[in-house]
């Protein structure tokens, strides 16, 4: 009797004991299920975005860019738009289903051109719009430690089609379970044995949210019992359209490259280029498709898979009677659709992302950045971004044919900017453009060699009582001690040119004259233009800084050019427009500043000299009319020995900065015309900039001078050339072996005058 009772209260005490354990259990996974899914579930990344695309009334288009950037959004060229994402093209026509983005709505938008301007905007009941706006392109984010990507979408925002494959497909019993159903898993038991392949899954989509969430993939019965354990728990707490959408937000979908694409959301973007409310059903099919194998149904890797699985999905709704016989016959030849991706890693254009992350920090933790799913708007233009990266590979490619594998390492770096609002639209800092490492257009300290010139030149023209652009500089042999040593500058031809008009020292870009004038405005003059133009770096007082012996990073060179390329107005360098929440709010915004730091009259003669650099200068190859359509000027810089090959210029509305060198600094074969200049002529060439209208200054006049000696000339005189003048400053005499040639400014003649000041404006602007 004893002994009974013995294993009695021992059987009890086991039983007790299991109790005890078990609501222990229970109630620590209910604290994890609770705690985590009522605070925040995911980390949610920032994304970067490009700037949207606009299109008004009466503003230039270039065509072939606009249909390059249908297609990066990948928007499908059809003969007649029928749904959202497709666009029809004519010479003169462009009919287009937008997405809709913001607060511009869906719908089909007809836009008629006049040559290259916008002649009309038309919706579909043919009523006038003054504008429209494509979405931009996703271009990166600034992911947390696992890398996880995902687009959180809220109830509203889930298609119903989604709702309805999911639960066809992965659970049909959903709405009648408890988290947990015998029933489910012996139906897609049977289910596909008689299919012979998977088609659907025996796991409550409860209960594959509880692994996700709190468990590993481990096959193991103890994981298996928590797992069903929590989903119990999860249906406890939960609504089912609350269970619906975190499984909606969390399923892994791919993998790409060290990036993971979680959630319906991310997936719609990853590969089709959209949001998830403008895909269709075959595109929702594939997707759903794709939670039994992300990686053996990857439509780019295994698109044979995908295409089978799809259409699996699709024949379970048509037994689901989701979709009809016809609509099945019809959705399975289609094709998959799928998008090229936009980026495999952090973001589709590295250079650029170090640039957005400098301003970011300014502003933001990286906490905030890497968590609470910002949304970032930058001024990044995708044609323009990928014409830079083209041209720059292109031209190393060409550099190597032409001067053999000692240049196979060399390597560069570029940006281009608007030059009226100071927004940076194209950064490449390699000429591996897509490579992750050093980025050159921030962090390379170089020479600038004679893309200092312009500075010096700009600091005497200021002083107009004193320089003009015919103001005759001296270019003989230069001796002078500097440091302790005795300076000798030399040109690059390694001749001397005695004297010569100031432009014509400029255009031509010969050092000794240079040297010359530098030091006749004087290092104080010159020190408070670099500032001016924004370039905040102290130099030392040596006259080599007068012919390049001066460091900036491209960055810094650019910006004291987009002063000089604005008409002397500054505006700082800028990459990001605005940051929104995910409620889409305006957390912060970058305005756009403008300050005029230099009088506009001084920056019209520089910038007419700069035009001379493409018209008789050292970036000669482009025609007067190209040339003076785009109002384009220019500047090659080559330092000692050739180390550095500098270009920059401006043309239409985009200011473009190019260096090459060796990063170990040792000598190459280009100078700024053979190097640098090659990479921005393969960007203007592949953009085709849009002309830039002419301003006008009322005390800005133009009269013939000859090249040589700077006096008055005439148009039909030999070496003539009608150059600006501030109003008082014009010179006045002509010497008498040109009063034969000469065009006297007579009443007769002010209408041809007139008209050839207008021709040559081109350079003001």
């Amino acid at each position: 009797m004893k002994f009974k009772l013995s294993i009695g209260i021992i059987f009890g005490l086991i039983a007790f004991a299991t109790l005890i354990f078990s609501a222990a259990l229970i109630a620590v996974i209910d604290y994890r299920v609770t705690s985590k899914l009522d605070g925040v579930l995911w980390t949610v990344p920032a994304k970067l975005y490009s700037r949207p695309l606009e299109l008004a009334e009466s503003i230039e288009v270039n065509k072939d860019n606009l249909i390059k950037e249908l297609e990066m959004l990948s928007y499908q060229k059809v003969k007649r738009p029928e749904k959202s994402g497709q666009f029809s093209f004519s010479r003169d026509k462009l009919t287009i289903f937008l997405r809709g983005y913001k607060n511009q709505r869906s719908g089909i938008f007809d836009i008629t051109f006049e040559k290259s301007n916008v002649k009309s905007i038309k919706n579909q009941l043919g009523i006038s719009e003054d504008l429209i706006k494509l979405e931009p392109l996703v271009i990166g984010g600034m992911y947390p430690a696992h890398m996880e990507d995902r687009v959180l979408l809220d109830w509203p925002e889930v298609p119903q089609v989604l709702i309805e494959t999911i639960l066809a497909v992965e659970d049909q019993n959903f709405f009648n379970h408890y988290g947990v159903s015998l029933r489910s898993i012996s139906r897609a038991f049977l289910k596909n044995i008689q299919a012979g392949e998977v088609e659907q899954g025996g796991s409550t989509i409860t209960q594959q949210l509880a692994k996700s969430l709190f468990f590993t993939s481990a096959q193991t019965i103890r994981r298996k019992v928590m797992e069903a354990i929590a989903s119990l728990l999860i249906e406890f707490h939960y609504s089912k359209e609350e269970i619906l959408l975190a499984y909606i937000n969390d399923v892994f979908l791919a993998q790409s490259g060290k990036r993971a694409i979680h959630g319906f959301g991310m997936g719609a973007q990853h590969f089709f280029g959209t949001s998830i409310k403008n895909l269709e059903t075959d595109q929702i099919a594939l997707l759903v498709g794709m939670l039994k194998g992300p990686s053996l149904y990857n439509p780019r890797r295994n698109p044979s898979n995908a295409t089978e699985r799809r259409n699996l999905v699709l024949t379970v709704l048509n037994r689901n009677f989701k979709i009809s016989d016809s609509e099945l016959a019809q959705l399975k030849t289609k094709e998959l659709g799928v998008a090229r991706p936009n980026y495999r890693t952090e973001t589709k254009y590295p250079a650029f992302h170090d640039l957005v992350r400098i301003e970011l920090q300014e502003n933001f933790n990286e906490k905030d950045l890497r968590t609470k799913g910002l949304s970032i708007e930058t001024n990044v233009d995708p044609i323009l971004q990928d014409a830079l990266e083209k041209s720059i590979i292109k031209t190393k490619a060409q550099l190597i044919k032409k001067y053999g594998k000692k240049l196979s390492d060399i390597e560069g770096a570029a940006i281009a900017v608007d030059v009226s609002n100071g927004e940076v639209k194209a950064v490449v800092g390699s000429t591996a453009p897509s490579a992750y490492g050093f980025n050159r257009s921030i962090n390379a300290i170089r020479p600038i060699g004679s893309l200092v010139k312009p500075f010096i030149y700009l600091t005497a023209l200021d002083q107009y009582k004193k320089y003009n652009l015919t103001t005759m500089l001296d270019d003989s042999k230069l001796s002078i001690r500097s440091g302790g040593e005795i300076w000798e500058p030399d040109n690059f031809d390694k001749k001397f040119h005695g004297k010569i008009p100031l432009h014509v020292a400029l255009w031509q870009s010969y050092n000794i004259a240079s040297a010359r004038l530098g030091l006749d405005v004087g290092f104080e003059a010159v020190e408070d233009m670099f500032s001016k133009l924004g370039i905040d770096k102290q130099f030392q007082n040596y006259p080599s800084l007068f012919i390049g012996s001066f460091e900036l990073s491209p960055y810094q060179a650019i910006q004291a050019y987009q002063t000089i390329a604005a008409d002397g107005f500054y505006t700082p360098l800028r990459s990001i427009r605005e940051i929104k929440d995910t409620k889409g709010e305006i957390e912060f915004s970058y305005p756009y500043s403008i300050e005029q730091r230099i009088r506009p009259e001084p920056v019209a003669l520089l910038k007419f000299a700069m035009q001379q650099t493409f018209e008789r200068g050292t970036a000669r190859g482009y025609s007067s009319e190209d040339i003076r359509s785009w109002n384009a000027g220019g500047k090659t810089g080559t330092s000692d020995d050739q180390r550095d090959s500098w270009f920059v210029g401006f043309a239409g509305e985009i200011l473009v900065l190019v260096w090459l060198g060796f990063d170990d600094n040792r000598t190459t074969p280009l100078t700024g015309r053979t190097g640098a200049f090659q990479v921005w002529k393969n960007f203007i060439d592949e953009t085709k900039p849009i002309s830039k209208a002419k301003n006008s200054l009322p005390r800005i006049n133009y009269l013939w001078t000859d090249m040589k000696d700077g006096l008055l000339s005439g148009k039909k005189c030999k070496d003539s050339l009608l150059v600006p003048f501030i109003e008082g400053t014009e010179p006045n005499s002509i010497p008498s072996v040109r009063r034969t040639c000469s065009n006297r400014i007579e009443n007769s003649d002010e209408g041809l005058l007139d008209k050839l000041k207008q021709a040559f404006e081109g350079g003001q602007g």
